[in-house]
């Protein structure tokens, strides 16, 4: 194998890969000098270029430079790299487990056994190497559920497969031949695993940087997602994911559509700092009694609308009743004075009407006007039959109510956005 494959021109390539690495790092880290993602990665690139570079020029360099600094240089890095992992999940570097394998290496160089066997050298190198190579894959693997980026899984698969090829290092030199026989000569296996190293660290900068961009592009499409005062999903993004709930769920569903009662007198008497103080935390108020699987936007000025999965009319209702309640309790602190806020809630299922989200806040709408209608504060459900154009021409109800709901119609209009 040593034919095809020359182990001083594999170790040329990893260098040259590891400084090309550092210079594009180190030019990205010179743009955002604040990121201490990017200097880690600078420095641990860099020191694994040395590294390598005082490795390769075994045959020429002191016993102490080749198997002393160099693999220690090595555990450094692959340390520094780790590290550089935890600070992108969002944790503190930790510099000393960082440096922990190269402190180990240079205790065992204090040792006899250290200078008299080349499988204990090679064995205990691997062994650092391969742990902070799956310490740093794990890292990648449990960011996950937090953050579910693409290319995570091909990330944490990459660190993980270095860990694996100098784990393979660790068993080769302790049951094969030894990784260098004589000046010149290396086992075929340690050659191998040198490869597939070389391949494995461009990948794991590679992926490393993927993931990075990744992140990026995810919090861009979260901002044109969200609504920038209450953080809460924009009505684009309720409607796109409401309507792929709607088609994939076979059980009823229900929309509560919510507006807050009185919003434009807070407005007109407190300023509209106030109102987009009310509007926060009535959000949160909201938010905080929100199940996983539930959809909240905000969707208008003063209007939100909550789809709940796996809930027929009465269930929603209660939902509703429970909301109304909890929002009764919110009390604004608006220049020392508290301001009350209370909701009207339209309540509309798909056991009751068509499963698509259309009809349903069409439905959910008109349930909202009767509640407005009635006195607010108050939750209403839609009725087989209620229309809007009937509500308005005041059928079923008594004038003063339907004087409400035109009056409300027309506020809504005006306010809702499109």
């Amino acid at each position: 194998m040593n034919h095809f494959l020359h182990l001083p021109t594999i170790m040329v390539i990893h260098a040259c890969s590891t400084l090309i690495s550092a210079l594009l790092i180190a030019n990205l880290w010179r743009q955002r000098r604040t990121s201490v993602l990017l200097g880690i990665l600078t420095f641990a690139a860099a020191i694994g270029f040395f590294g390598t570079v005082v490795h390769a020029m075994r045959p020429i360099v002191p016993f102490w430079m080749s198997a002393g600094l160099a693999p220690g240089a090595g555990a450094l890095s692959l340390g520094l790299f780790w590290q550089a992992i935890a600070v992108f999940e969002g944790k503190r570097p930790s510099y000393f487990r960082a440096t922990a394998g190269t402190l180990i290496w240079f205790v065992l160089y204090l040792t006899p056994i250290f200078h008299a066997s080349i499988m204990f050298r090679t064995a205990a190198i691997a062994l650092i190497m391969g742990t902070y190579s799956v310490l740093g894959g794990r890292e990648i693997w449990l960011g996950m559920r937090r953050e579910p980026l693409p290319s995570r899984k091909l990330a944490a698969g990459v660190h993980c497969a270095r860990g694996a090829v100098w784990y393979s290092v660790l068993v080769g030199s302790l049951l094969l031949d030894p990784a260098y026989k004589a000046p010149g000569q290396y086992a075929d296996w340690f050659v191998m695993a040198s490869l597939l190293q070389t391949l494995l660290v461009m990948l794991s900068i590679i992926t490393l940087l993927i993931l990075a961009l990744e992140r990026d592009e995810r919090a861009s499409r979260l901002v044109a997602e969200r609504d920038p005062l209450t953080n809460l999903r924009n009505r684009r993004s309720f409607v796109e994911h409401a309507e792929a709930l709607l088609k994939r769920e076979s059980n009823p569903s229900a929309l509560l559509l919510f507006d807050i009662d009185h919003f434009k007198r807070i407005n007109d008497t407190h300023g509209h700092a106030a109102g987009d103080k009310v509007l926060m935390e009535f959000a949160a108020t909201l938010e905080g009694r929100m199940q996983a699987d539930w959809l909240l936007a905000r969707i208008g000025g003063e209007e939100f609308a909550c789809l709940v999965p796996n809930a027929g009319t009465a269930a929603a209702a209660d939902i509703a009743e429970a909301m109304r309640r909890a929002v009764e309790f919110l009390h604004a602190t608006i220049d020392g004075r508290f301001v009350s806020v209370t909701v009207s809630v339209g309540v509309a299922a798909t056991d009751e009407v068509a499963p698509s989200l259309d009809p349903l806040l069409a439905a959910a709408d008109v349930a909202l006007y009767l509640a407005k209608a009635e006195g607010r504060n108050a939750v209403r459900i839609h009725q087989p039959g209620q229309s809007l154009r009937g509500l308005l021409a005041g059928d079923h109800m008594p004038p003063a109510a339907a004087n409400q709901a035109r009056a409300y119609a027309r506020a809504s209009r005006a306010n809702r956005p499109g």
